[in-house]
């Protein structure tokens, strides 16, 4: 496939009109403002990542790009005939028939053996469709619609969640070689510092614009708070000395002061909108009760297979001693048992073979990647406390509604049912009661998911600090990096690693490639002969038509035409200026390398799928 020289890319980034502009855009939600008098530019290449807290505006800003929500003032522009596809945070199951015809609807030149490529890198080829879908499954089959869609931006909100790292590094490289526009919400800050090259930072109801990677936003965003910070109390002394004049001086000259009052009571509105709120770091630790035994728990020799597949281990001979104070992270594909394990070791599930010891004075406390403790029909309230108005907090009584502020649940939110909470909200919910309670032994499954940096960054340091053993699974490299000094690595052929060290060093050693789920001998020989039989049956049916034929020995005349004139046009576009000098000739040029580049990738694709099926005809 040809693509532009980087020289002529870099230009053409440089100069390129932008997809969307939006100009003073406000947004309010549920009489609360979220942003107000935003401006969005959005251009060709663009990879914008979207930070802020929890309940900012990023995903309402994602379903304005989108046009699925209204904006509540402001002008917007879209480039013609723009195409958008949307990867919503909780994307709803999809009713699946036939899973390429899923993926290739909308498509309208689709390549079939992309589509399959694609189903194949993703391990989506032997799900089960009517079973019901986990989490994992049905992002990684929106993931696949939006690497096969014919958009011209990607709008993806939260992407890494639920997948398993071999996932995530398929779709950092993937995103990457797309060489697509996109729009990005994510809370994994290493997949951001790999995808990023613009941050938006939604703050004080603001876009706050940086340039460059991800991994300096931070440096970027302190500084700019300090910056504020000095700006804002300048304001407020000038306010506080414009008052003291307003009390003392304007009696004497009340007309011709009442422009200074006005301009007085202008400066007090500008400093509410504009005032660095800074939020109070939120005084909580993860309480550990009485001391534990040495040994936390043992696993001797188990085995685990499902009743309704008992010839399958998912687990095999498999032994573990966990001490006290241990800080381990499990990681490996999705469906390879990590779960399973931790509900093993908490006497959810009983082994098939082998056994558990658990060791004296043990009290667990889990948090469920599915939220599956929280009672959709209950309110954040009675979430924490069943009856009553107070919690017991650090030995002491407090009022449910001040301890469930400290997560950021006002008076409105903490009535709310449970079901109409956002994800972000529910994790919080589940922080909430997992800071609560006493244990000594804290099970994390995918902590991370939904939470904001700050809210993560909180976990992060009370998990650093927990005086108790931890057990973590977690696809979250930066999380894992900072909160653990032993790994359990569940491998592709079955077997389990125990590793000394944290995720980097991990990774140091042996990359990713022995995380990446691979099938069954079974599987692998079932799928090998249906493969067989689908290709002989494809053969007896198919020959090459009289278009195909022709298109097979013209189509190379045609892409190598194509070409040349691709370069010369892209040799127009690189010259200095162009834009500024002559808007009309950039403007054509760039519609032309786009019409061009859309034909000569057809013709291409066109031309190699007819070769392959040639080549398997006269493969006798």
């Amino acid at each position: 496939m040809r693509g532009i020289s980087s020289k002529s890319r870099d230009n053409f980034i440089k100069m390129s009109k932008p997809l969307i502009t939006i100009q003073n855009l406000k947004i309010v939600r549920s009489n609360k403002i979220l942003l107000s008098s935003a401006d969005i530019s959005i251009h060709k290449y663009d990879r914008i990542i979207l930070v802020g807290e929890n309940g900012c505006g990023k995903s309402s800003l994602l379903k304005i790009l989108k046009k699925t929500q209204e904006v509540d003032d402001g002008i917007m522009w879209f480039s013609p005939n723009l195409k958008l596809f949307y990867l919503e945070q909780d994307p709803p199951e999809p009713f699946i028939e036939n899973l390429v015809d899923f993926l290739i609807k909308d498509i309208e030149f689709p390549d079939l053996s992309k589509v399959e490529d694609i189903i194949d890198q993703l391990n989506l080829k032997n799900i089960n469709y009517k079973k019901g879908l986990s989490g994992g499954e049905i992002r990684k089959i929106y993931i696949a619609k939006s690497i096969l869609s014919e958009s011209d931006i990607l709008l993806l909100d939260e992407p890494t969640n639920h997948i398993d790292l071999p996932t995530i590094d398929w779709l950092e490289r993937k995103l990457l070689f797309l060489k697509k526009t996109m729009v990005i919400v994510s809370h994994d800050q290493e997949f951001l510092k790999k995808i990023g090259t613009k941050t938006f930072w939604l703050h004080n109801k603001k876009i706050l614009k940086h340039e460059g990677p991800y991994k300096n936003f931070n440096k970027w965003s302190k500084e700019l708070i300090e910056v504020e910070k000095i700006k804002s109390h300048k304001l407020k002394q000038k306010i506080k000395s414009e008052t003291k004049w307003s009390i003392e001086g304007i009696s004497a000259r009340r007309k011709r002061n009442m422009g200074r009052v006005r301009a007085l009571e202008k400066l007090s509105q500008n400093f509410e909108d504009t005032k660095i709120i800074e939020r109070k770091s939120i005084d909580l630790d993860l309480r550990k009760t009485n001391e534990s035994g040495v040994n936390i728990v043992e696993a001797f020799g188990i085995s685990f297979a499902h009743k309704d597949d008992n010839k399958i281990n998912i687990i095999s001979n498999f032994s573990l001693k966990i001490i006290r104070n241990s800080r381990i992270g499990i990681i490996g594909a999705n469906g390879t048992g990590k779960t399973t394990l931790i509900k093993i070791l908490q006497g959810v599930f009983s082994p098939t073979t082998g056994r558990i010891k658990v060791g004296e004075h043990i009290k667990i406390k889990y948090f469920d990647q599915n939220k599956k403790s929280i009672d959709l029909d209950s309110t954040p309230w009675r979430t924490m406390t069943e009856s009553g108005d107070y919690v017991d907090f650090k030995g002491e009584k407090i009022h449910v509604l001040s301890y469930l502020k400290k997560f950021l649940f006002d008076e409105k939110k903490s009535l709310q049912i449970n079901s109409t909470l956002s994800g972000g909200e529910k994790a919080r919910l589940l922080l909430a009661k997992l800071f609560l309670n006493e244990h000594n032994f804290l099970i994390l499954d995918e902590p991370t998911n939904d939470l904001d940096f700050e809210t993560l960054n909180l976990l992060k340091e009370n998990v650093k600090n927990y005086d108790g053993t931890v057990l973590i699974i977690s696809h979250d490299r930066f999380f894992l990096d900072h909160t653990i000094d032993k790994l359990i690595v569940f491998e592709n052929n079955g077997k389990i690693l125990k590793h000394e060290g944290n995720f980097s060093n991990y990774y140091e050693k042996y990359g990713l490639s022995k995380l990446k789920l691979s099938e069954t001998q079974t599987n692998f020989k079932k799928k090998k002969l249906n493969n067989k039989k689908s290709a002989e049956n494809i053969l007896k049916k198919k020959k090459l038509t009289f278009k195909d034929t022709y298109d097979l020995k013209i189509l190379p005349q045609k892409i190598e035409e194509m070409g040349k004139k691709l370069e010369k046009l892209e040799s127009l576009l690189s010259k200095e200026n162009l834009y500024n000098d002559d808007k009309k000739t950039f403007d054509d040029t760039i519609n032309q390398i786009g019409e061009i580049k859309k034909n000569l990738s057809f013709a291409e694709e066109r031309w190699l799928k007819i070769q392959i099926l040639n080549d398997e005809i006269n493969i006798e």
